[in-house]
């Protein structure tokens, strides 16, 4: 309903590169881009990506979310969504929180899904406080069978 300045200039797209465009080197975004020409190099953007069907970017890409029509080579880390388009090409590691692959779309590498992350970070978690509590347990029980084969062995001594 209602959206902060921040909110708003993430949202809109306030940088277009060409087709007829090259940038080589890092590229920073504070809000969102679509990319028709080609980037040879890291893009970093706070809002979502837009590769058009003659973009192309090589090396990586770091955003909100990625929307591919175009190619992109490299590794790719994204909060929330990838969307490969049925003209689009993604090859290389991706992790994101969801992947949508329309039909005819590529994707050639390995993905890694935040969520599965977090979720398998957290069993480890419980598991690894599973035992240790169970360690201290067994660590006190056998504390107390200690304590009890020191009072038989006093009591043996008195007899």
């Amino acid at each position: 309903m209602f959206t902060n300045k921040s909110d708003k200039k993430i949202n809109e797209v306030s940088t277009v590169i060409g087709e007829a465009t090259t940038v080589e080197g890092r590229f920073q975004v504070k809000s969102s881009i679509r990319v028709d020409g080609k980037i040879f190099g890291e893009l970093k953007c706070d809002g979502d990506v837009t590769i058009g069907k003659e973009g192309y970017v090589e090396k990586g890409i770091i955003s909100r979310n990625l929307y591919i029509a175009g190619t992109v080579k490299g590794n790719v880390k994204v909060q929330n969504k990838v969307h490969i388009l049925e003209s689009g090409h993604l090859d290389g590691a991706v992790e994101m929180k969801s992947i949508i692959i329309d039909e005819n779309g590529h994707f050639h590498g390995r993905s890694i899904m935040k969520n599965n992350i977090d979720k398998i970070t957290a069993m480890k978690s419980k598991k690894n406080n599973i035992v240790e509590i169970e360690k201290s347990i067994s660590d006190k029980e056998s504390d107390t069978a200690t304590e009890k084969e020191k009072d038989n062995n006093l009591v043996d001594q008195h007899q």
